[in-house]
């Protein structure tokens, strides 16, 4: 076990080229090569390297007794698996279907091809998409609160001086008891504000057909 957490970045890094691969040679398999039994092989090879991940968070917090950097990246790819992960693996899975019908020269199913949004349509289909950003963000702060919990300063700020508080270089234990996840939560919520200023700017101004 010490090797493989002396190594755990490389192993982490290993198991999402694995990951990526996996999902590719799923679709070629079931595809290209209409090989169907072959891909549920990989399928399986898939879901195990999702487990590994797993495993790497848990051994590191056996060894280090704290949460850190390393095992929230990890909470983090897991999170977008179970979220974005599956839409984005939709329209991986739409592009390769239509890939192979293109290059086998076979009729190419229209009903596959992506719908472009514009106006209202579009700005919905955003709003959708900064709402599942924002519950993964809650989702994921109520694991920080619940492994770590809130530091004292964050129970005694009050509420129109919280935005303030993170976002202090100084405060490096707000809001919660570990330094690590509140860099990490500082970057995010950082990022959450961008997409809902770039989410709210389709609103104010609606995607025109170019």
């Amino acid at each position: 076990m010490d090797f493989i957490l002396d190594y755990k970045w490389f192993f982490l890094i290993t198991a999402e080229v694995v990951f990526w691969v996996c999902a590719i040679a799923f679709l070629l398999l079931r595809y290209w090569f209409k090989l169907k039994k072959l891909s549920l092989f990989v399928f399986v090879i898939f879901i195990l390297n999702d487990l590994w991940i797993a495993l790497l968070a848990y051994l590191d917090y056996q060894r280090t007794g704290e949460f850190s950097i390393y095992q929230i990246i990890i909470v983090i790819i897991i999170m977008y698996a179970m979220t974005f992960g599956k839409s984005d693996f939709k329209k991986l899975d739409v592009f390769i279907k239509r890939w192979v019908a293109k290059k086998r020269g076979e009729p190419i199913d229209e009903s596959l091809q992506p719908v472009k949004l514009y106006g209202k349509a579009y700005a919905l289909h955003e709003w959708k998409q900064f709402a599942g950003h924002f519950v993964v963000f809650i989702i994921v702060h109520i694991g920080f609160a619940i492994a770590v919990g809130f530091s004292d300063s964050m129970q005694e700020t009050p509420f129109n001086e919280l935005f303030g508080m993170w976002f202090d270089d100084e405060n490096s234990n707000f809001p919660f008891k570990n330094e690590g996840v509140n860099k990490f939560s500082q970057v995010w919520l950082l990022i959450l504000a961008i997409d809902f200023v770039i989410t709210l700017s389709y609103t104010l101004f609606p995607k025109k057909e170019s």
